[in-house]
């Protein structure tokens, strides 16, 4: 196609303005009040030249060439003309470009060229192994690390593969057979995003979606077919982290468009950088964390707490006394269940998220004390002192069933032998994402085995 283009430095100055001034995209993929950090800002789009490599399909696909149609000299004004193909230079795929009633690229939802950015890292493997791809074990390596992948996220491939862009021989990378080798997503891991991930597109640092000595194009049809878009030839994924970037696609608005040139550019705070490895894993968090000294919890009561992990599942015992130096055990809870590891805090950046889910809650009394049992409102629960009593059903004074409370939303740091949970609140509802703690509580310490 021909385009007649006068570039604006004014429209391209407010562009990038309009885009910093949006809202970011929580880990849920919803509207954050704040504005994106541009602490650091990075390009990941390649300046398109003459010389910049493309898939040599004969008849089909040629060079982008400029070619000047007005000079500052002669006009008074400068302006070219593009001899080009929509899908040359770091571009977009709209599902247009392999299905007939997919949507055109102008035809796509606006709100997914904003995104939280998840990077997959393969280039030790592309080193060695041109053909590698994304595999859905990758996606499953980069959850167990950072957390499940956001509704509303993109993910990009860092192969390394675009340090090559500067030699077209080498980033095609075409064999004598007329078979290109560069890595790529794999088709199972492109058709796993599309159906079992909230995710609204993906990316490349190569030449396409697809691993080169794909003829077939199967990567691009399982994701293309889900209505989404994808990216190729994304500059500098080095430099973002892994995880809490936003990415924006500066996607071109042409009619009928299968695809095009895209800016596309990563941001993120300089806090990302420092979590974006997941600090607590299963394994450190398995074996017994216990209170070192009864915890002061408000009106004359403390409590010792003793938590039990192993690689899915845990069970706490909370043992409520009425005298600090524990004379006067009152009561003691015992909840247990299974427990995720989550993306790292925004909110407490030495800690990450996690998720409490709840098989079972007991209760047993320790005392006969009558203003202790009206006190904590457990008259009506049926409770014999020292038998435990499953109250996963009923709940018992604020102790609520598991079917009023099924999972609570916590924060998990691990220093070393010290174990910090988040610091429940007055109400001590953790029960819903909007409830999880805004700060770390006391410390429980590693029991030996």
């Amino acid at each position: 196609m021909r385009i007649d283009n006068i570039i604006s430095n004014s429209a391209a100055i407010f562009f990038l303005l309009l885009l910093f001034i949006l809202p970011t995209l929580d880990t849920n993929g919803q509207n954050n009040s704040n504005t994106v950090s541009s602490e650091n800002v990075i390009d990941l789009t390649h300046t398109l030249t003459e010389d910049f490599p493309f898939i040599p399909i004969p008849g089909i696909t040629f060079p982008f060439k400029k070619t000047p149609i007005a000079t500052i000299e002669k006009l008074g004004v400068a302006a070219n003309r593009w001899e080009i193909h929509e899908h040359i230079g770091t571009q977009i795929d709209a599902p247009s470009h392999f299905f007939a009633d997919g949507l055109s690229l102008e035809q796509m939802p606006v709100r997914q060229f904003i995104a939280p950015l998840a990077v997959i890292d393969i280039s030790e493997r592309a080193r060695t192994d041109a053909d590698t791809a994304v595999t859905i074990e990758d996606i499953k390596n980069w959850e167990k690390k950072y957390g499940r992948l956001p509704k509303g996220s993109a993910v990009f491939m860092y192969s390394g593969w675009d340090a090559k862009v500067n030699d077209a021989k080498a980033f095609v990378n075409m064999d004598g057979a007329n078979t290109m080798h560069f890595p790529g997503f794999s088709p199972e891991a492109a058709a796993f995003l599309a159906r079992e991930r909230e995710v609204v597109g993906i990316g490349v640092d190569t030449i396409s979606l697809d691993p080169g000595e794909d003829k077939k194009y199967k990567a691009h049809k399982a994701w293309l077919a889900a209505g989404k878009w994808g990216v190729e030839c994304i500059a500098n994924l080095k430099q973002v982290p892994p995880v809490g970037a936003t990415v924006f696609v500066g996607a071109t608005k042409v009619g009928g468009a299968t695809g095009g040139l895209v800016r596309l550019i990563a941001t993120f705070p300089s806090s990302a950088m420092k979590t974006s490895s997941l600090s607590v894993t299963s394994e450190q968090l398995s074996g017994a964390w216990k209170s070192p000294a009864a915890e002061n919890i408000g009106n004359d009561t403390y409590t010792t707490r003793e938590f039990k992990f192993t690689k899915s599942g845990w069970q706490v015992e909370a043992v409520f006394y009425g005298n600090k130096e524990m004379r006067q055990p009152l009561f003691s809870f015992v909840g247990e269940g299974n427990y995720t590891l989550g993306n790292p805090s925004t909110v407490v950046p030495e800690a990450i998220n996690a998720v409490f889910s709840f098989n079972r809650k007991s209760l047993t009394l320790l005392t006969d004390d009558a203003a202790v049992i009206r006190r904590f409102n457990l008259a009506d629960c049926n409770l014999t002192r020292g038998e435990r009593k499953d109250i996963s059903d009923t709940g018992c004074s604020f102790l609520t069933s598991v079917n009023t409370c099924p999972q609570e939303y916590d924060l998990i740091n691990i220093d070393g032998n010290n174990l910090q949970l988040g610091a429940r609140p007055a109400d001590r509802d953790m029960c819903s994402e909007e409830k999880r703690p805004k700060s770390l509580g006391l410390p429980l310490i590693k029991q030996n085995k």
